[in-house]
């Protein structure tokens, strides 16, 4: 019943990889309740496309970490519903400003697709365009060492560096929490464009720890052999790096966004998503099905 049907998309500008559903745009998701549409050239609108009632088409970003995940929860979704999905691969290369990034997934619902898959989820952060679902997981940035003995943030002594990516929620977060402490206790903040240069300074000891979005540490483990053992640790309440992930649609498609949170609900609680995250190797990080509230 299902048939899945992959495309692969490119456009002249790309959604910013900080905003994507591993969400590192968050820092700076404020209120973005201005209208995007009337900023769109029209004639980029096929709205002459045919709604079919038995295909929900799903967009990815690519590069995102959640994208096996995500995709394998669509599926899943469809099933529900009964009907077949289709995906369709969208770049993912704004840069930190994300400027066009909301015009261009406005373009992108109207013409490749009815959902955007694995999006971070957070109040007035999305034009008035744009609905969301509810969260199908949450994820949290988490702080991963390479002294075993260290269980979090705490025990780093004051003056020692610690490594997050540039730009990201959890850099920031990880700023607000260093600029709480006093003087003698402060961490250094190093901002990182590389994970795979992050994860080689922490082995070789110039960063004492990283910050880094779970999802994209276990993917980055599960791709790349790492020449050491790597400690995974929860970030302190406090600092609050918690991202909740779902997916977006256009407003108009209220009533498909009901279908999708039912089929959700049910999906967490007969531990469908709870089992998809250990299949697609997310189940090694810091994770709640349904979302972390």
């Amino acid at each position: 019943m299902n048939n899945v049907v992959a495309t692969a998309v490119s456009r002249s500008r790309h959604w910013p990889k900080a905003a994507l559903a591993f969400a590192l745009g968050l820092a700076s998701a404020g209120s973005a309740a201005g209208q995007v549409s009337n900023n769109v050239d029209r004639s980029l609108l096929e709205s002459w496309r045919l709604t079919t009632g038995n295909i929900i088409r799903f967009c990815q970003y690519d590069g995102s970490p959640t994208q096996a995940f995500d995709r394998a929860l669509a599926e899943a979704a469809a099933q529900q519903l009964l009907v077949n999905a289709e995906f369709t691969v969208l770049g993912a290369n704004y840069g930190i400003g994300g400027e066009y990034a909301a015009e261009d997934l406005f373009v992108s619902l109207t013409n490749d697709c009815d959902v955007m898959l694995g999006m971070g989820l957070a109040a007035n952060m999305y034009p008035v365009e744009f609905i969301s679902t509810r969260p199908y997981v949450g994820f949290s940035y988490v702080l991963a060492v390479a002294d075993e003995t260290i269980d979090g943030l705490g025990d780093i002594e004051g003056g020692n560096r610690v490594g997050a990516p540039v730009g990201s929620f959890g850099f920031a977060a990880l700023s607000r929490y260093i600029a709480t402490l006093p003087a003698e206790q402060r961490l250094v903040a190093l901002p990182y464009g590389e994970t795979d240069l992050m994860v080689t300074r922490l082995l070789d000891g110039t960063i004492s720890g990283m910050v880094l979005y779970g999802p994209t540490l276990a993917k980055f483990e599960n791709e790349n052999p790492i020449a050491g053992d790597i400690f995974i640790r929860p970030l302190a309440d406090q600092i609050g790096a918690n991202i909740e992930i779902g997916g977006l649609l256009l407003s108009r498609n209220g009533y498909l966004r009901t279908l999708l949170d039912e089929a959700i609900t049910v999906m967490v609680e007969d531990g469908t998503v709870a089992a998809l995250l250990a299949d697609t190797g997310m189940d090694t990080i810091p994770t709640q099905p349904g979302g972390l509230q």
